[in-house]
């Protein structure tokens, strides 16, 4: 039952952007099959990768690092290679009728993908801290567990919705390389927060927030600098 809790929000997405958006359902599955495939390399990466070294940091500093470059680079840049192979041509402004509907369906697409990705690490973390909380015989870790769920899919949507909007930018230019270094900054500090057991992991919320609100900007910076160049 935990294990299907934790694919709805990538189903009910699914349903939602077919029914309300008319986005194409083929491509919907290509973005949660590349989604999917960033887990692997993702994984791989973190696990090999070597510590930061012995830098004269503070071990909140070095924890920051940790988290911007471990799961804030490293994550980001994986998602965006996932992201190449992306149907983008009937969503491309020289290929498409409507550039704001293409545009809209491209990032939907991308959001896609990262909640396909955050739904299945959801399910990793679900069976890694279920086991803790039941050796522990803590029903209110069961609370937290939801929430660090919840959290994490929000921010791999948004922050591979954000990855998604640099690809469209260099597609159909203004590049916007920042759409890129908010997703690498917003992962970061999101796990950076995350990581704590005390109460200064809701900050990490607040991240969450902010994360919805920088890709709603981006967004629309993107469809400014398309009805200024028409």
């Amino acid at each position: 039952m935990g294990i299907a809790l934790c694919f709805v929000p990538l189903i009910l997405a699914i349903v939602i952007f077919s029914t309300a958006f008319k986005l194409r359902l083929t491509h919907q599955l290509i973005a949660v099959l590349l989604g999917l495939a960033a887990v692997l390399p993702i994984s791989f990466i973190q696990y090999f990768m070597p510590a930061i070294p012995g830098l004269p940091l503070s071990p909140v500093v070095r924890a920051l690092l940790k988290s911007i470059l471990l799961y804030g680079l490293v994550e980001e840049a994986i998602k965006t290679l996932a992201l190449l192979p992306l149907t983008h041509k009937p969503y491309d402004e020289a290929n498409c009728d409507n550039p704001a509907a293409g545009r809209l369906n491209y990032l939907l697409l991308a959001f896609t993908a990262g909640l396909s990705l955050g739904c299945f690490e959801s399910v990793v973390y679900y069976f890694d801290h279920l086991q803790i909380a039941n050796s522990r015989g803590a029903t209110l870790l069961y609370g937290q567990i939801a929430v660090r769920i919840f959290t994490s899919d929000v921010i791999h949507m948004m922050c591979t919705g954000l990855c998604g909007l640099f690809i469209y930018s260099c597609r159909n230019k203004p590049v916007r390389i920042s759409c890129m270094i908010a997703a690498v900054l917003l992962h970061g500090i999101y796990d950076f927060f995350a990581g704590f057991s005390g109460d200064i992991r809701w900050f990490s919320v607040a991240v969450v927030l902010m994360a919805i609100i920088e890709c709603r900007i981006k967004y629309t910076s993107l469809k400014t600098d398309e009805n200024a160049t028409n």
